[in-house]
């Protein structure tokens, strides 16, 4: 199985479960364009080994989408004669119904399967089509043997129009499944032979999603990658950055100023505000609203104030590494691009920042992810609990990498990350103690955790050898969880 499905594990158990369950299933799968919702449904289907209905919709004709939609039926079940292509979505609905009861007739175990991925286009070209699912469903839901999922890449429509307490189809699904991108360990296993410290740093600029660390070459170098795939013109990346913004975004130059801000450093909506020569922050709240709605741009509090809707302490952050990598590095030298010079833009501005640039919010997230990890695989303390991990920043400029809070949003755990080329030193711990008592918090009561690319001087060793509170983490252990 290809690389990109290596971690997917519990995803498809969860699918294939769907596919055995003794019960009709509505299941729904959701997910930004490019995280491999498409390629993970086919391999569950493959994985089965049972014939499915996979339908892919595309911006096109509802006669077009439903003459392609009967050859995908035809393709799964050739022995099915179909005399024409369906008239309306209710005919492929009550051919899935009719399907289902003769093989119930039959007393035939295997299950009517059906995929209609990018719902949104469907839904497009026929506006009652979830009205349509609503009624089949309640008129089909006794039928074991049916199973349905629908699949989209517009966030905000899957949860709106279809997730939604007001929508058609709610309290009718069986289940959903928001399909995030992979974490730094998922990203390495497309990268078998790079290096520890390279694997993070591909991470840093390519994010999570399959479909582009697809584009790299694991045979070659992150430098000569970037070079090739990003640093010249007509190449998917360096096309994307302008393809995930939708049309109707595009034609409002805002949107791609608010993105480049962030990622050069104007986090405060205020900040955002004034660096693209706005008034107010009132003047980019709905557009960062709407970046949200896209998952392009996420809204981080400190961890401890996550549950307070109204804080006033949000940050904005490019929800998407590679994102923030383009409009940081290569938006501002698009003429440089586009006059092949891409080897001095990488020479010039990209590798000496590189290093700062990995180290937040890069390897802040990575470690954040390695204890989830290791909490799941019980590579931790036995005494050390969490049911959330983030930041956490306060008055006087005290800023802590990563913060785990218990049941009742207390801290329970402190973390410092390093990406440095120096080892983390005892210094570095006394820095962390002191943030702690400047955010008021016991020391008593919290684990000292430190993250670092370059490892630990043996003072450091020695004092986490006489204090099981203090726990190094080194990169070999965080590929190890």
């Amino acid at each position: 199985m290809s690389a990109k499905f290596l971690n997917r594990d519990d995803e498809r158990e969860t699918l294939c479960r769907i596919i055995k369950s003794a019960r009709a299933e509505l299941f729904i799968l959701y997910g930004r364009r490019g995280v491999g919702k498409s390629a993970l449904l086919q391999a569950t289907i493959a994985e089965i080994g049972l014939p499915a209905i996979y339908y892919r919709a595309t911006r096109r004709t509802l006669s077009m989408q439903l003459a392609s939609l009967t050859e995908a039926v035809r393709d799964a079940y050739p022995d099915d004669h179909l005399a024409g292509s369906f008239a309306s979505f209710d005919d492929f609905l009550a051919f899935m119904s009719n399907l289902a009861q003769k093989r119930q007739q039959a007393k035939k175990k295997e299950p009517v399967v059906a995929v209609l991925d990018e719902l949104p286009y469907l839904s497009e070209v026929d506006p009652g089509l979830l009205t349509v699912l609503q009624h089949w469903w309640d008129d089909n839901k006794r039928r074991s043997n049916l199973k349905l999922f629908l699949s989209g890449s517009h966030i905000s429509f899957m949860e709106k129009k279809v997730l939604d307490v007001a929508a058609p189809l709610y309290n009718r699904r069986t289940g959903a499944m928001k399909l995030e991108a992979l974490d730094y360990r998922g990203v390495a296993l497309f990268f078998p032979r790079y290096s520890l410290i390279d694997k993070i740093v591909v991470y840093a600029i390519l994010g999570g999603m399959p479909s582009y660390l697809e584009q790299f070459n694991p045979d070659e170098s992150i430098q000569e990658n970037v070079k090739d795939q990003i640093l010249r013109e007509r190449t998917y990346l360096s096309e994307e950055p302008e393809w995930l913004l939708l049309e109707d975004l595009r034609k409002d130059i805002t949107y791609g100023s608010i993105l480049r801000a962030i990622a050069h450093g104007a986090r405060k909506p205020s900040d955002i505000a004034r660096a693209i020569g706005k008034e107010s922050a009132s003047d980019v709240t709905p557009r960062l609203a709407t970046l949200q709605e896209l998952g392009l741009v996420i809204r981080e509090v400190p961890i401890t104030e996550k549950t307070n809707p109204r804080s006033r302490s949000s940050l904005y952050l490019i929800a998407d590494q590679y994102l923030d990598f383009w409009y940081r590095f290569v938006d501002p030298s698009r003429s440089l691009v586009a006059r092949r010079m891409g080897a001095q833009l990488w020479g010039r501005s990209i590798a000496p920042a590189l290093d700062q640039y990995v180290s937040f919010p890069t390897f802040e997230r990575a470690a954040r992810q390695y204890l989830w990890r290791a909490l799941s695989a019980e590579l931790l303390p036995k005494d050390v609990e969490f049911v959330d991990v983030g930041n956490w920043w306060g008055e006087r400029d005290v800023e802590i990498d990563v913060v785990g809070v218990n049941e009742k949003r207390k801290p329970s755990l402190v973390g410092s990350c390093k990406w440095t080329r120096e080892s983390v030193d005892v210094r570095d711990y006394n820095t962390l103690r002191d943030a702690v008592a400047k955010a008021q918090w016991s020391p008593d009561r919290l684990h000292f955790f430190f993250f670092s690319k370059s490892g630990f001087t043996p003072g450091l060793k020695a004092l986490a050898a006489k204090d099981e509170k203090i726990i190094l983490v080194s990169l070999k252990e965080m590929y190890e969880a």
